[in-house]
């Protein structure tokens, strides 16, 4: 994507409304984990089904992503049933939690999107506590692992790096 083309696709969800749910990415067998802070420095796409964002479950780890600025684009997509959000460039992450569920071979790594400009709304999603959210991803990632698999459509699309530049706590 052109630079003048990625700004006119940033400009264009911009005008959806944020994301602020749980959603996740697969990372590759060998690729770099997060940072414990960072600033991504890229588009990702997530999906809100850990079946789609794995695909399959053959990703090498499984992110939980907590998204405060996403922007879900299933209702634009070619595959809405994909339930793709997109990550925003320029967005701080850091590593919150890991933790082990079963049917999953590497445990779960927990990325929280920071509100660093203090305007989003507080996420409900999440829960109220760590045991929570731990409890809600774990169902979710049950869910997944119990339905049928899922038709690989764009391989690499949501399984794949995290770009981010490390960034430093002030």
């Amino acid at each position: 994507m052109s630079e003048s083309g990625l700004g006119q696709f940033l400009d264009a969800i911009d005008k959806l409304p944020a994301f602020n749910g749980i959603a996740f990415r697969g990372l590759a067998a060998g690729e770099v984990e997060p940072p414990p802070l960072g600033v991504v420095t890229g588009v990702l796409a997530a999906s809100r089904d850990a079946r789609v964002a794995s695909e399959n479950f053959t990703a090498g780890r499984l992110l939980v992503l907590l998204n405060r600025t996403g922007r879900d684009v299933s209702m634009f997509a070619e595959r809405p049933a994909d339930a793709e959000i997109v990550v925003r460039p320029g967005s701080v992450w850091h590593r919150l939690t890991e933790f082990e569920t079963p049917g999953i071979a590497a445990p779960l790594l927990v990325l929280e999107e920071l509100d660093v400009a203090d305007v989003t709304a507080s996420p409900t999603e999440w829960g109220d506590t760590l045991a929570e959210l731990t409890a809600r991803v774990t169902r979710a990632v049950q869910q997944s692992l119990a339905a049928a698999p899922n038709e690989i459509g764009s391989p690499g699309k949501f399984v794949g790096p995290w770009p981010a530049q490390v960034a430093e706590r002030r």
